[in-house]
């Protein structure tokens, strides 16, 4: 270590996070790891390797390799991408992955490179975003003093990317830590402030009411009106003759769109003489209602 800047070596680093992997295997995935886990990894690499980590640097760097295990997951989720796992590579098109660096997108350091330490990563922090683990927080952690360098190696690694401090999950804000319930600090005939109350996302309503109304834009434009439905219609008003009759007449000129085009051209009287000779013809015993 030199100045301010702690600088993680490989072989620490393996030996940290095998610390931790052996922890889980002798007590289970769901094992919360507390500051005495952190200041016995400490002690440990000191001894091993002469250094002088303290406590509260194995935590933020531990936190710090559980913020990148994040994005290494984000990555490997991207459209198209691939993983290779013998090599523990993450595969995308390089055209992609230098847009990503022009951007300076976090991810795209570990795209197309191995990725070191991915399996003792996957093993510690795979099930450990959603335990409720580190709901702890001693206040001399809650803010970074220094940095470290970057385990995969980026000599231009910044400070912003990768603070712990910007990195707690969302069951280990600064605060979270204090056991006193606000019910006990408020007075016995103090009216609760119930707030403002927050209003219900309608994003899903929003697209429900779009893919309806693309739903029915598509029925409306893909609906084929028939050419003759003006004759049928006014066969359907000619309550004279009975259903059937009328049934099979539109079934008539359906089948003959000939004939059923001409007739809608001619005048009214015209359209009810040709249907009285087609009844006629094809229902002879039919007699009309006098």
């Amino acid at each position: 270590m030199a100045g301010n800047n702690v600088v993680w070596h490989p072989q620490v680093v393996d030996e940290m996070l095998f610390y931790y992997k052996e922890k889980i295997q002798s007590e289970g995935k769901q094992y919360i790891f507390k500051e005495t886990h952190h200041q016995k990894c400490a002690t440990k690499l000191n001894e091993k390797f002469h250094t002088t980590f303290t406590q509260r640097q194995v935590y933020h760097k531990f936190h710090k390799l559980k913020a990148q295990w994040k994005i290494i997951l984000e990555t490997k989720n991207l459209s198209g991408a691939n993983f290779d796992d013998v090599n523990k590579v993450i595969l995308y098109d390089e055209t992609e992955v230098v847009q990503m660096k022009n951007n300076k997108d976090k991810q795209a350091k570990y795209i197309n490179v191995p990725i070191a330490f991915y399996d003792d990563m996957e093993f510690i922090f795979r099930d450990k975003h959603a335990t409720g683990e580190f709901t702890v927080l001693q206040a001399p952690y809650d803010r970074v003093s220094a940095h470290d360098k970057d385990f995969i190696g980026d000599k231009n690694d910044s400070e912003a990317e990768v603070d712990p401090a910007t990195q707690y999950d969302s069951d280990c804000l600064p605060g979270d830590s204090n056991n006193e319930s606000s019910s006990l600090k408020r007075s016995r005939g103090e009216k609760r402030d119930k707030g403002k109350r927050v209003k219900c996302d309608d994003s899903a309503l929003v697209d429900m009411t779009q893919s309806l109304r693309d739903m029915s834009d598509t029925m409306r434009f893909t609906h084929v009106t028939n050419p003759n439905e003006t004759i049928f219609k006014i066969i359907d008003d000619m309550e004279g003759y009975p259903l059937y009759i009328r049934l099979a007449l539109q079934t008539a000129l359906a089948t003959n769109e000939q004939v059923a085009s001409m007739l809608k051209g001619r005048p009214m009287h015209a359209i009810h003489e040709w249907v009285a000779r087609w009844v006629t013809d094809n229902f002879p015993d039919y007699c009309p209602p006098m």
